[in-house]
């Protein structure tokens, strides 16, 4: 049994140190630039995405395919972005909309990112159209992105793991 924790408690300092060792030996942007892309999955260039249509709204379409209203002093930016990848590998919860470029860590969001109805998205048919589905075997598609910000705002960011696309006039 000692032997046991032992080996788990020897498993743990070996762990920590090496991510000790990882921290303290690699220059502090280059350990920044390898979590980051490790997390963009499928997106790692801004070539991936296209902005084919940005514009403004007081409504869009939720996930159930209803209309939802932005409400007094709030639009929604419907950003449709042709996407160069699988549709089943977009994690579309990773998109953001932010003011400005930023150091990574450091964006800020336009609108309240943590309000139930700030984001977004559905796939589109050819014509621009919601659609409830798209083929899992296509290599790539059509989203509308739809983020409630303040009507106020003048432009914005579309941001996703360090990259950015835009600014886009949102009046």
């Amino acid at each position: 049994m000692a032997d046991k924790r032992i080996g788990i408690v020897g498993g743990i300092v070996v762990v920590l140190a090496a991510v000790v060792a990882y921290r303290v030996l690699t220059p502090h942007q280059a350990a920044q630039d390898a979590l980051v892309s490790v997390g963009r999955g499928v997106i790692t260039d801004v070539g991936t995405v296209t902005v084919i249509h940005a514009g403004v709204s007081p409504e869009t379409v939720d996930y159930d395919g209803k209309t939802v209203q932005a409400g007094a002093g709030h639009q929604y930016v419907l950003l449709d972005c042709r996407i160069e990848a699988p549709s089943q590998d977009v994690d579309f919860d990773d998109f953001q909309l932010v003011r400005d470029r930023a150091p990574l860590g450091h964006e800020v969001n336009v609108g309240n990112h943590a309000d139930a109805g700030y984001f977004y998205w559905t796939y589109l048919d050819a014509s621009g159209r919601p659609a409830g589905q798209t083929l899992a075997t296509a290599k790539a598609f059509i989203a509308r992105l739809s983020f409630k910000v303040p009507s106020d705002v003048p432009s914005a960011y579309l941001f996703y793991w360090g990259l950015y696309w835009g600014p886009f006039e949102l009046h």
